[in-house]
């Protein structure tokens, strides 16, 4: 079979393809992949480092509302369309599956075009806007809430939950601390924002660092993000042994590992963090960011929240003194940790790509599935 997957710009639309790709060759290894994404994207860097061929399009998002800016993506995605359909046409799609961004749009309309049936996976509460776009077009879309499917055409979408990578699952608790030259006595903080970077995160978690000093059963596992002007070396720097350990790094490549020896995670709510998060069974503190579009993050965090799953820090609440207090609140209360780490099981999907491979499956060979049913 062959499966064409589309999309990027973010990690939170390459990763769950990436994810979803691994699982259709635990599948079927002879299954043949694509990815299609923009040739300037994040994906440009990540989907052939993972082994899967691509094919890098002209299409650049706008970057900002600014007229020229605006005209010129578009310019870009109509050049993307002659791009796309020609992929679509050599490689014949069995379907081809989008997650999203303005670099989905192209191979989405060329399989329109050429009659190939497609998946689009949503992973936000809020769909977001390309693929309100691209669900018209679908055959199915798969969503990792209740809440995004009442968002979108009745009868067309299927709660999957969304896809994580194996190596986010995989990694031991031995393995996080080796990679970051963490300490096994202590309980680890883990605090991601985002792959470029959150500010206003970034500094309250330095200050909450100092406010913490003194606390020598914590250290602070903190990825900044590669765009924030504060970055670390591509290193770990040593943890303190006279106080609180701190190890700061632009970029967590080993995700799974951070993960694994992680026993609190400081996040913002973006849909693949919360997909690892709970398919890693992790209490956590959440901190939306207010700006998303439609205010999504909120959406995001608000069924983790009423499970008790995890603990809610408002954007213009964050300080480092106000998240200092919440990471003590929890920590020293260890029966109430547990609880939220059994109430974040409670709301992991980490069979999402399986089930995904199943619905494309049933899509893919409908007249199979109806002579063996």
């Amino acid at each position: 079979m062959n499966i064409m997957l589309a999309g990027g710009g973010t990690g939170g639309h390459v990763y769950p393809a990436l994810a979803l790709a691994e699982a259709f060759q635990r599948h079927d290894p002879a299954t043949r992949l694509v990815f299609v994404g923009s040739g300037g994207g994040m994906e440009a860097r990540l989907v052939p480092a993972s082994g899967i061929p691509f094919v890098g399009l002209a299409v650049r998002p706008p970057r900002s509302l600014a007229p020229l800016r605006v005209a010129w993506s578009g310019a870009t995605a109509v050049l993307s369309l002659g791009q796309a359909v020609g992929a679509v046409a050599r490689f014949r799609p069995a379907a081809v599956i989008a997650t999203g961004g303005i670099a989905a749009l192209p191979p989405v309309l060329a399989a329109a075009v050429l009659n190939a049936p497609v998946v689009v996976l949503e992973g936000n509460a809020v769909p977001g806007r390309t693929n309100r776009i691209l669900a018209r077009y679908s055959r199915v879309v798969a969503v990792a809430s209740e809440a995004a499917a009442s968002r979108l055409p009745a009868g067309r979408t299927a709660v999957t939950g969304l896809p994580v990578r194996r190596e986010v699952l995989a990694a031991t608790r031995d393995d996080g601390l080796r990679a970051f030259g963490l300490a096994p006595d202590r309980r680890t903080v883990l605090v991601v924002g985002g792959s470029q970077g959150a500010a206003r995160l970034n500094r309250a978690v330095e200050e909450a660092v100092g406010r913490l000093a003194p606390r020598r059963d914590l250290q602070i596992l903190h990825q900044i993000g590669r765009g924030w002007s504060g970055a670390a070396p591509d290193r770990p720097a040593p943890a303190r042994a006279d106080g609180v350990g701190y190890v700061r790094l632009p970029y967590l490549e080993r995700i799974g590992a951070a993960y694994a020896c992680a026993d609190l995670v400081v996040s913002r709510c973006g849909a693949n963090a919360l997909a690892e998060i709970t398919a890693c069974g992790l209490p956590s503190i959440l901190v939306p960011y207010p700006y998303a579009a439609d205010d999504h993050q909120s959406h995001n965090a608000a069924p983790l929240v009423a499970a008790g799953a995890a603990s809610l820090l408002r954007d213009e609440a964050l300080t480092g003194e106000a998240l200092a207090g919440e990471i003590t609140a929890l920590v020293d209360a260890p029966p109430r940790l547990r609880a939220m780490a059994a109430a974040s099981r409670g709301q992991g999907r980490p069979d999402a790509a399986e089930r995904i491979v199943a619905l494309v499956e049933r899509i893919a060979h409908p007249v199979r599935e109806e002579v063996c049913g």
